[in-house]
């Protein structure tokens, strides 16, 4: 599972380079801490994609409470890991940013492939309303900005299993932290038995 985890980190890491590459060409940039992509409710994502998270969470010592918060009335809905500012209108965050799927790493600059075969970028209604010209100006770049399928294609490759699956976030984070901690269990087992073998 670790090998797993190693290969979708790298993976993500060629997402962040080619989206910065983007951003720099393209001038586009989100505000500040905005949050506003959190905050979206219908946010669907892989089990795979959450493996990250769920591997920060068990080695933190987090995971139990996650799973709980999940099993309750936050299990649906907006993702958990997105904390409000105590001010309404101010920005909030991500808990596990450096961990989170692709699919937050590519929202508002990546496009998708039309029936056509043409490309639309995917930018964000915060930035196509706070800087018209600047998502215009992206717009005409589309060409060169990333694919969503053909990172889900690549992260799907990983794991056709965990991989192929969209979900709702809190759902597909859910599956996550369930998959590894029976994989550390199993794993544990494993050594258990080893050494009263031996």
């Amino acid at each position: 599972m670790l090998d797993l985890l190693s290969q979708l980190m790298a993976l993500y890491a060629d997402i962040d380079k080619e989206v910065a590459a983007f951003q720099l060409k393209s001038g586009l940039r989100c505000s500040a801490g905005c949050g506003d992509c959190c905050r979206t409710a219908d946010l669907q994502v892989t089990a795979l994609e959450m493996l990250p998270v769920a591997h920060a969470m068990l080695c933190d010592g987090t995971a139990a409470q996650w799973l709980e918060r999940l099993s309750g009335p936050h299990g649906s809905g907006t993702c958990v890991l997105y904390t409000a500012h105590p001010e309404k209108d101010a920005a909030g965050h991500c808990d596990y940013y450096p961990w989170r799927p692709g699919l937050c790493r590519l929202f508002g600059f990546a496009a998708i492939r039309g029936r056509t075969g043409s490309k639309t970028l995917a930018v964000c209604r915060h930035i196509r309303q706070n800087d018209p010209h600047g998502a215009a100006s992206a717009m005409a770049l589309v060409e060169e900005a990333p694919l969503f399928v053909h990172y889900g294609t690549r992260i799907c490759g990983l794991d056709p299993v965990l991989g192929s699956k969209p979900m709702p976030v809190n759902l597909a984070l859910r599956q996550a932290i369930q998959r590894l901690g029976l994989n550390a269990a199993y794993a544990h087992l494993e050594s258990f038995r080893d050494n009263t073998a031996a």
